[in-house]
């Protein structure tokens, strides 16, 4: 019987994601730019959240690589309202669990929680986006973790030294030439003021997508929104990644 289980969960998976329809998505934009993806679903009593910012590794350059995965550690170590470790114990206080994940392109932090403590997670959000603290000591701590993160990956890890090496040969001047982990001496050397400035550029509100689905009512998600979210001030547009790969160019008898 335990070999159909799998089979089974996923055919219900196809066939709840066919019922949804491009009208089921409703959409708002907050003042300060902020842009709102929301599915109702009533299936169960719970809901999720996702912010998508629109910043990765692409974003950098030599000399601050890794900043984007930096942050996205530095996202849980404290704010104006909820300090040092309280976003983790209050959303597990709430019955709500969460991650986050970079890539070349985004960084994105995922918030699972009882649709009852839709609004706790509004005020959590609101508070680490509008006020994270970027205390010097705090991120003396965190640069060691990432750092060990990242020596630790390289020596357990043949595969990762060997996808960074393809990857640093198949990008030759793009920012996806660097891992987005980052360069160990950039990252022994940020600077307070390269933190402070990449923070404001990035975790802007009109730089962040949330897309929300689950038990919830779209009234009630564009109210919290609005109420812990829209008074964070927009920030002028991210600088563009202008550099372009150089067209590659095959020589004979190089196949």
């Amino acid at each position: 019987m335990k070999k159909f289980i799998l089979p089974a969960f996923l055919l219900l998976a196809i066939t709840a994601r066919a019922q949804l329809k491009a009208d089921d998505v409703k959409t708002f934009t907050l003042k300060n730019g902020m842009k709102f993806l929301v599915v109702e679903d009533n299936s169960i009593p719970n809901a999720n959240m996702y912010l998508f910012y629109k910043v990765g590794s692409r974003n950098e350059y030599q000399g601050i690589t890794g900043l984007s995965h930096f942050f996205e550690h530095m996202m849980f170590n404290g704010a104006k309202k909820f300090g040092p470790k309280e976003f983790d114990r209050t959303m597990e206080f709430n019955g709500g669990a969460n991650n986050a994940y970079t890539r070349e392109d985004i960084t994105a932090y995922t918030n699972w929680f009882p649709s009852s403590a839709t609004e706790t997670i509004f005020d959590l959000e609101g508070d680490r986006i509008s006020s994270l603290s970027i205390d010097p000591k705090m991120v003396e701590s965190e640069r060691g973790v990432v750092l060990s993160e990242r020596s630790t990956g390289l020596e357990n890890s043949p595969w990762e030294l060997l996808t960074q090496s393809v990857q640093a040969q198949a990008f030759q001047e793009h920012p996806y030439h660097w891992p987005v982990i980052g360069y160990e001496d950039d990252m022994k050397n940020w600077k307070q003021a390269d933190l402070e400035r990449y923070f404001k550029i990035y975790y802007a509100p009109n730089n962040c997508l949330v897309v929300i689905s689950g038990a919830v009512k779209m009234d009630d998600i564009k109210k919290f929104a609005e109420k812990y979210l829209e008074p964070i001030p927009a920030q002028p547009e991210p600088p563009k990644v202008h550099i372009v790969e150089p067209a590659r160019q095959a020589k004979e008898g190089s196949y």
